[in-house]
């Protein structure tokens, strides 16, 4: 080990009585600790519930999803279908109002063209039947509706409900029934999404024959991006190619935000732990001035006292990092191996905590801490080598 290491050690870890200089530093490396290991644990819960929450979505919405950028309509959609060669379903939506006695919704009301009901692993009550009048309701809806399956419910369009109001006349509803409904546990489709046959939507929206008003693509959740790009390139410029993220951009975007205000409140623990290092390394400097002022004496250079305040500043940062992460990962891969925090099943979609460790995450967390730790040292560095020698000696 060289002298400058040495020395630095020493300052971390000196012999004898413990002062007060290295009671701070104790308390700085818990804190360091303490900081990455509560960034580490709470930024793999972030990533768990992402996770979920973007399966749930999948689920429900597309990976890729093809608009015309022209009109409401894709006419040509077997054509587009045809050239992208991906798993593809064209549907037609608009929307409708469903009226069961005195209640009265505004749904979406979505229809595959092959007449084939997409969330078959969702239905939660009856046989989801799109034949002829069928239809099949989210569960929120139908409790909003307070309808089951086989009651008789009235379907019309917003542009008829309107006509009857301004003419005073009784709408011409069209009698539906609802063979089945379906829970997906995303509040805003169980409450609004509603599948009937893709003749009963043409008949309510008035869309073009054998024309679609979007196409959905089924693509890996790893490869949505460049299937995306892939697909934009290939049917070109009078469409527009949307991905999950942005189909729900408001959603994604919260997430986006949470994750980095987190990030930012728990990085405080660090910032307020740095400081600490700052204070004792700027007290070391006080304490130890007359033996500064000796390896001064005996040829040492400035820019030697100032790598020894350097590497004790890191020291205690690579200490208390390596501890956070040893901590943080210890937890995580406890939680899951042994499943130690619950949910309310009744309440979530898992039962148990989710975590998902992201190594770059981690990285980023250890380097920010390290890099904090660097900053700090850079006060009481340039304080030592500023010390004179006659001076520091005269005042012992």
């Amino acid at each position: 080990m060289s002298v400058l290491l040495k020395i630095a050690f020493r300052y971390i870890f000196p012999r004898g009585n413990i002062n007060f200089i290295t009671i701070i530093s104790f308390i700085s490396i818990i804190g360091i600790a303490v900081g990455v290991a509560a960034l580490i644990v709470v930024l793999s819960i972030f990533n768990g519930f992402r996770s979920i929450s973007e399966d749930a979505i999948l689920d429900i919405d597309p990976a890729i999803r093809i608009t015309s950028h022209t009109g409401a309509y894709i006419d040509n959609w077997q054509e587009v279908a045809d050239k992208i060669k991906e798993n593809a379903t064209a549907c037609l939506q608009t929307k409708a109002v469903l009226i069961n006695r005195d209640k009265i919704e505004v749904v979406e009301l979505i229809a595959t063209l092959d007449n084939t009901f997409p969330l078959e692993e969702h239905k939660c009550i009856g046989k989801p039947s799109i034949a002829d009048n069928d239809i099949v309701l989210g569960i929120a809806l139908a409790d909003r509706l307070k309808v089951t399956i086989y009651d008789t419910l009235k379907l019309l369009s917003t542009k008829m409900l309107e006509y009857s109001f301004h003419t005073l006349q009784i709408p011409q509803a069209i009698n539906v029934r609802p063979t089945g409904l379906f829970q997906c546990n995303i509040k805003e489709y169980d409450l609004t999404n509603c599948y009937a046959n893709c003749n009963i939507v043409r008949q309510i929206s008035n869309a073009p024959l054998n024309a679609c008003s979007y196409i959905d693509v089924i693509a890996g959740k790893e490869d949505i991006e460049a299937t995306s790009q892939n697909i934009a390139s290939i049917i070109g410029q009078n469409y527009d190619v949307q991905t999950w993220k942005d189909l729900n951009r408001d959603l994604y975007n919260v997430m986006q935000m949470e994750r980095v205000a987190v990030f930012c409140v728990l990085g405080l623990i660090l910032l307020i732990a740095v400081f600490n290092v700052l204070a004792s390394l700027a007290m070391t400097v006080t304490e130890k001035k007359s033996e500064i002022a000796i390896l001064k004496a005996i040829g040492g250079s400035n820019r030697f006292i100032s790598r020894i305040y350097i590497v004790e500043g890191i020291g205690i940062g690579l200490i208390g990092t390596a501890l956070g992460f040893i901590i943080g990962i210890a937890l995580i891969y406890g939680q899951i191996r042994y499943e130690w925090l619950l949910l309310d099943g009744s309440a979530y979609i898992t039962n148990v905590l989710p975590v998902i460790l992201n190594w770059s995450e981690v990285g980023i967390v250890c380097l920010f801490s390290l890099s904090l730790s660097a900053i700090a040292t850079i006060f009481p560095a340039t304080r030592a080598t500023k010390l004179q020698v006659a001076q520091a000696i005269s005042t012992e």
